[in-house]
Order: structure tokens, then C-alpha cells, then sequence
């Protein structure tokens, strides 16, 4: 009975948990789709305070995390904390919407980045305490929810601008008030008892394996970055293709990758988060490199590969980060790897837009090709570097299991 009690009670966690990282994840790309309606039209803003608004409330995350992390560890409270960012974040929304000023809508917007990104870092470490022995089925799901909220909040966001700015973030509000109430439903979860003294994420400086979980999470929102920035001006200005197959394009990349987290979470649970990692890494690299190269109507096999790839990669590595978590790196990993993440998502547009410049033609037009080649290769180091330096990692923590 007692085992039964727990089983349903843990069923319950995990959904909540999902719910609530698929919840908060919409409103992060709802506001994309309709950047021009939002900034420039409804306030009066410039590309500029556009621009402004896609990256400041990424740079006060970077912020709040750690500080978010720090306040964590004095009143270990996870719910509370969790549902406050909620709530916190909701009424950033409601600001706003209310905003009749750049400078009033980007304060407000730098409001919402100190709450939304540590909202996501509580909920990976929920996810985690909650794991027991199937981390990787369970982080996989939070993965699975975390990208379907994030391929759903911008065709959402399209819709919903048409309607007027207040429909947009009216119901960012509403869903984070939602995702609030979800959290709610989690159960106290006490830590690891092998996460560390004090949560923290203990560095080993001499050790080139701690840094990997980092470069995985920057690379990954580094490559995303490039993606929907220089890869998005090469499909309208290069292959004149039109702004809805460039959103078809997208989901088919995005979509199976969100629905391919959770069973890649299962298969690493079972056979490792190595050779997921590794496969899925040096794979992801090679079809990248391939973006500037194929014809059309190959795009969208090459989307698809993506959206597999990047799945192996994704899931298996925050299982990765769990398991140094739990072998004493302590929980702020998880609040270091957002931050890793969401450096890697600032710079991806930057050295986007830095290379279209440096790399033009005499038609006037970027070596795109050669772009996403590089981009590419820096994933295929990546992959054979980290399996280099994680072989005996994997090794090591596979015959202490056994």
C-alpha cells in the first residue's frame, strides 16, 4: 500500500512538474512573433529597443539565477521560491501590458528575465529531487515540456498579437498565474543527500569533465541562437522562402526534439547518457554544417535530423548534470547551466550578426554556407573533445553502479 501511495504520489509530482515547466516556457517565445506589433507600434520603440527587448530580460536571468540560487540555499524552501518567480514573473506581464513607454516596457521586461529563468532553473532541480533512479526518464520529460511550451509560445504569440498586444501579454500573465498553481501541486522533495554541503556547485577547476555539462548548455543555445537569427535571414534572403514555410521549417526542427526528449531520457537511463551525448553532438554538428549547402527541398529532412540530433544531446546532458549534481557538484549546477545557456543564446545572434558583415561577398550576400559550416565544426569539437574527456567519467560511474 505504502508503495502504491508513493508511486501515485510521485506520478502526480512528475506531471505537475511538467505542467509547470511546459506553462512557464510558453510566455519566453510568446512576445517573439510579434517583436515589431509589441515594441515598435504599441510604445513607439526602434529595431534598436527591439533588439533591447529580445536580449535584456536574458541578461537580468543571467542575473537572477545565481542570486536566485544564493536565497535558495538560506531558506530552502523550493516551492515558495518557485511559486514567488511564478507570481513575480506574471505581474512583470501585467506591467507590460500596461507600459506606455520604452523605458517603462523594458524595465518591466528586465523584471521578467530575474524571475522566468530562475522559475526554469527551480524547476529542473524539482525535477531532479523528484528523479530516484529514473533521472533521465523524468528530466526528459521536463526537457519534452520545457520545448514544447518553447515551439508553441511563438506560432501562439503570431495569433495572439493580431489581436492587440494586451491579448499577448494578458495571457502570459495568465499562464504563469496557471503554472503557479501547478507548482503547488509539488510535494516538499528533499534534497540528495550527496548533492553537497550547501547546494553549491563545488568546482573542480583541474578538471576539464566538470566544464562539459557548461559547454554542452552553451552550445546548444549557442547553435539555437544562429538558428533562428542568421539561418532565418539565409531562408528569406538567399532560398526567398516565405514567412510561413519558415515557420513550418522551424517546427519541424522544434517539434521533434520536443517530443523526442523523453524517450532519449528513457533510452539513457537504460544504456547511458554517454553515447547519446557523444552520438548526438558530432550527428547535430555534421547537419548543421549542412544548412547552407542543401537545395530546398531537402530543407525540411535536414530540419527533422535536427530536431533528432538535438534531442540526443539535450536530455542525455541534463542527466549528466544531475549525476555530477548528485556525486557532490551540489544543485547550483543546474542554476550554473542556465547560466552557460543563456550566455550561449545572447552570443549566438551576436557572432550571427557579426559574421553576415565580415563575411560578404561581392554579390552583397554572407557566406552563409560557410557560416553555419563553422558553426558546425565548433559542435563536432565539441563532440569529440567531450568524448575524449567523458570516456573515463562514463567508465568510472558505470562500475561503481555495477
Amino acid at each position: 500500500m505504502t508503495s502504491q501511495v508513493f508511486t501515485s504520489t510521485t506520478l502526480a509530482a512528475r506531471r505537475a512538474i511538467a505542467l509547470a515547466t511546459f506553462l512557464t516556457l510558453v510566455p519566453l517565445t510568446l512576445v517573439v512573433a510579434g517583436l515589431n506589433e509589441l515594441v515598435i507600434v504599441h510604445v513607439g520603440g526602434t529595431r534598436g529597443n527591439a533588439h533591447a527587448f529580445t536580449a535584456i530580460n536574458m541578461a537580468t536571468g543571467i542575473i537572477g539565477v545565481p542570486i536566485a540560487m544564493v536565497l535558495f540555499r538560506r531558506l530552502p524552501n523550493l516551492r515558495l521560491w518557485l511559486v514567488g518567480s511564478l507570481l513575480i514573473d506574471a505581474v512583470a506581464f501585467l506591467g507590460m501590458n500596461a507600459a506606455e513607454s520604452v523605458p517603462v516596457l523594458l524595465a518591466w521586461r528586465a523584471l521578467d528575465g530575474v524571475a522566468h529563468l530562475p522559475a526554469v532553473t527551480l524547476l529542473m532541480v524539482a525535477a531532479n529531487r523528484l528523479a530516484g533512479e529514473q533521472r533521465g526518464a523524468t528530466l526528459g520529460l521536463v526537457a519534452t515540456s520545457l520545448m514544447m511550451g518553447v515551439a508553441i509560445g511563438s506560432p501562439l504569440g503570431g495569433w495572439l498579437v493580431e489581436r492587440g498586444p494586451s491579448a499577448v501579454y494578458l495571457t502570459g500573465a495568465a499562464l504563469l498565474v496557471v503554472a503557479a498553481l501547478a507548482s503547488l501541486r509539488i510535494p516538499p522533495l528533499p534534497a540528495d543527500a550527496n548533492v553537497g554541503r550547501g547546494h553549491r556547485y563545488e568546482w573542480k577547476h583541474g578538471s576539464l569533465a566538470t566544464w562539459m555539462p557548461l559547454a554542452f548548455g552553451f552550445m546548444d543555445r549557442f547553435t539555437i541562437g544562429v538558428f533562428v537569427s542568421t539561418f532565418t535571414l539565409y531562408l528569406g534572403e538567399v532560398l526567398k522562402v516565405s514567412p510561413s514555410e519558415r515557420g513550418l521549417l522551424m517546427a519541424l526542427f522544434m517539434m521533434p526534439f520536443a517530443v523526442l526528449c523523453w524517450p532519449v531520457g528513457r533510452i539513457a537511463d537504460r544504456f547511458g547518457w554517454y553515447w547519446p551525448i557523444i552520438v548526438g553532438t558530432v550527428g547535430f554538428g555534421f547537419v548543421y554544417a549542412t544548412y547552407g549547402l542543401l537545395p530546398h527541398a531537402l530543407l525540411a529532412v535536414s530540419m527533422v535530423l535536427s530536431g533528432l540530433t538535438s534531442a540526443l544531446m539535450f536530455a542525455p546532458n541534463l542527466l549528466l548534470v544531475s549525476e555530477f549534481a548528485r556525486r557532490g557538484a551540489g544543485e547550483g549546477l543546474f542554476g550554473a547551466f542556465q547560466v552557460a545557456g543563456s550566455f550561449g543564446f545572447l552570443t549566438g545572434p551576436i557572432a550571427g550578426g557579426i559574421a553576415v558583415e565580415v563575411t560578404r561577398r561581392t554579390t552583397g550576400v554572407p557566406a552563409y554556407d560557410a557560416i553555419f559550416m563553422g558553426v558546425g565544426a565548433l559542435v563536432i569539437v565539441l563532440g569529440v573533445a567531450a568524448g575524449v574527456v567523458l570516456a573515463p567519467v562514463a567508465r568510472e560511474w558505470r562500475h561503481a553502479k555495477g
